[in-house]
């Protein structure tokens, strides 16, 4: 049965809800800040996994997309998300021959330019190399810049990793990434002149380096003003990330982040006792994403944010307590569905399979989760 025109209130539950409105306005003051601040967007897909919201970056003035993982690029470039001159950099190092092959086999599909893979090691390259030149093809790449994961440490190792790329013959250098996500602003900041440093680094030795491509969706600001980065990698940010009201991130107008358009509706199924009420939505359909990591940042009812004094998540249960005195008690009735605010976007989306998008309290739309469970 069709929910499409259905009131959100009439949508079983669990379900994974996107506010059309909200993900607009997240979209459009990420690119008005880029517009205005001359860098671009390689929105990271891994967060929202949906070849559907791939296309409204793009058509709001994303360069392209990046992804974590080699099969999400496949399944994103089958659904037709790139045209004209819009790329896929495909993020983690690969070390598998296999996996290689089919990275060159993408661009020789779409032709040289298209399709940028990372290295961190000469082994890596060279397997790019003698792959792709039996293809007859250059294989674009950047060097990852190590921020404490992988990559190569900046300065003089990416110096000498540049130099000895220049000699390979299926290698295309195309410049240096280096993902962050720090919580201090400072650290971003020493961060972002470590990277244009080595960049400079590779241009005094005769190397151009086209990209500079850092930052994330809490360093948007800092990241996409520092003079030399080329291009900016958020993503959380189409979702709001827990962000509003939240304090996460920075703004330098102080104002909300970006909006919370992410949420999973859940159905209360019990409000026996006065300490906490149940509802029917558990860690199966939402996470925290890392370790120690609360997996719920906010609960709405009622167009409402509430304040339990502690969430619990059971695999299907996720039960509100709240302590004697707290009239927030009595906001929340039996057979109410009220909204989670999941503390991690990327990995609560990986576990649906569809994003149900409503505006104006009704359900306009369903996109599919596109890669959803593509980890190789």
């Amino acid at each position: 049965m069709s929910i499409i025109g259905k009131p959100v209130e009439e949508v079983p539950t669990p379900a994974l809800i996107l506010d059309l409105e909200k993900f607009q306005w997240n979209i459009d003051k990420m690119f008005k800040f880029a517009k205005k601040a001359g860098v671009q967007v390689r929105p990271h897909a891994k967060t929202f996994k949906a070849a559907a919201i791939c296309n409204k970056l793009i058509e709001a003035g994303a360069n392209g997309v990046m992804t974590q993982k080699l099969s999400e690029a496949e399944v994103l470039l089958n659904s037709g998300i790139l045209y004209g001159d819009k790329t896929i950099l495909i993020s983690q190092e690969i070390s598998d021959p296999g996996k290689i092959e089919r990275v060159v086999g993408m661009t020789v599909a779409m032709g040289e330019g298209k399709i940028i893979t990372s290295i961190d090691s000469l082994q890596e390259a060279e397997m790019i190399s003698r792959i792709a030149e039996r293809w007859g093809i250059k294989q674009d790449v950047l060097i990852e810049i190590t921020h404490g994961r992988c990559g190569v440490s900046p300065g003089e190792d990416a110096v000498w990793v540049a130099k000895r790329l220049m000699k390979l013959p299926g290698v295309n250098f195309k410049g240096i990434y280096g993902y962050e996500n720090p919580v201090d602003r400072e650290i971003a900041l020493a961060r972002d002149k470590l990277t244009v440093d080595t960049a400079n680094a590779i241009r005094d030795v005769g190397i151009d380096v086209e990209i500079v491509s850092a930052g994330s969706t809490a360093t948007y600001e800092v990241t996409g003003t520092y003079k030399g980065i080329t291009e900016i990698e958020p993503g959380s940010f189409v979702f709001g990330a827990g962000s509003e009201g939240s304090g996460y991130g920075w703004d330098a107008k102080n104002d909300v982040f970006f909006k919370n358009s992410l949420t999973v509706l859940t159905q209360v199924i019990s409000d026996r006792h006065q300490d906490r009420i149940v509802t029917d939505a558990g860690v199966k359909v939402m996470s925290g994403g890392h370790s120690g990591v609360e997996p719920i940042v906010q609960v709405i009812a009622d167009g409402e944010y509430l304040k339990p004094d502690r969430v619990g998540l059971s695999e299907e249960h996720g039960t509100l307590y709240f302590n004697e005195g707290n009239e927030e008690r009595s906001k929340i009735r039996w057979g109410q569905k009220i909204q989670f605010v999941p503390n991690h976007c990327c990995t609560t989306v990986n576990q649906h399979d569809e994003l149900v998008i409503v505006k104006d309290n009704r359900v306009c739309a369903v996109w599919p989760i596109t890669t959803r469970g593509r980890y190789q």
